[in-house]
């Protein structure tokens, strides 16, 4: 069982990064060294606007463009329903990550799903309350959460 779960876990991120790398292809790199960094490596940030939530800054500014960044969850987690202003494209590496789009259903994603939102989509998201969530969030802009303009979910 654990032996699955570590193959599990080397899939989901191995699927990550061919995302990451998918995605970004196109993009301009404005790295001046190479960054390499093991998961103990990581620097963990708390989440300013979300208590609770953390986020690890892969590339690029949040604050102002393209941007990726490791972010993570608690169990159980879940922000009101809200949208961004610029794409928001997210791979799951562990965990599981219900997301509801406006007038859709629930949908459960697990390790190695995928999601992208567009820009001004409201949205729910919430931890699985097994365990924390750690995902990949990409973005083609600025990173921003609005309130949603629905009254409910």
């Amino acid at each position: 069982m654990r032996r699955d779960l570590h193959i599990s876990f080397r899939f989901a991120a191995s699927l990550a990064l061919y995302v990451v790398f998918a995605i970004d292809a196109h993009a301009q790199e404005s790295a001046d060294k190479a960054k390499v960094w093991s998961s103990s490596e990581m620097k963990w940030q708390d989440d300013k606007a979300l208590p609770g939530v953390q986020s690890v800054p892969l590339w690029g500014n949040p604050a102002s463009g393209e941007h990726g960044m490791l972010r993570k969850f608690p169990a159980g987690y879940a922000p009101p329903m809200h949208k961004h202003p610029s794409v928001e494209r997210v791979v799951v590496i562990s965990g599981t990550i219900v997301v509801q789009y406006e007038g859709s259903d629930k949908k459960t994603l697990g390790p190695g799903s995928y999601s992208e939102i567009p820009p001004n989509t409201n949205h729910a998201v919430q931890c699985g309350r097994e365990s924390a969530c750690v995902f990949l969030l990409t973005s083609s802009g600025p990173f921003a959460i609005l309130p949603s303009t629905s009254r409910g979910h």
